[in-house]
């Protein structure tokens, strides 16, 4: 049986973009507020140079927003640090069965921890 259907198939098959954030960035951006990849952005500024550059005046003074309101998402956010262990940078070595095995002490092995 085959099925018929008046409906169009659609003309653009590629997959949507993805957005980075999840969703799209405003083109502009309203007096006393901020995107999402301005406070990331400012975050991590305070986080590297939390004196100069990222002090709350200067980071509402770049972004025209309330000292009072940056100094509270300064305070209560921050950005995560990711790190790469050397082995996956430098490329990451075929590990065998023996070195990812448990090591397991003597005395366990003799069953000195079994309760009679």
């Amino acid at each position: 049986m085959q099925i018929t259907s008046s409906r169009k198939l659609p003309e653009d098959r590629k997959r949507p973009t993805t957005l980075e954030y999840g969703y799209k960035e405003p083109k502009t951006i309203q007096p006393g507020r901020c995107s999402m990849r301005q406070a990331l952005t400012f975050l991590s500024e305070h986080r590297t140079d939390p004196d100069e550059v990222g002090s709350a005046e200067s980071i509402a003074r770049r972004y025209n927003l309330d000292v009072k309101r940056v100094d509270n998402v300064l305070t209560h956010f921050g950005v995560f640090d990711v790190e790469t262990p050397k082995a996956l940078s430098e490329g990451a070595k075929q590990i065998t069965e023996t070195e990812f095995s448990v090591k397991v002490p003597d005395d366990m092995v003799n069953d000195t921890y079994r309760k009679s």
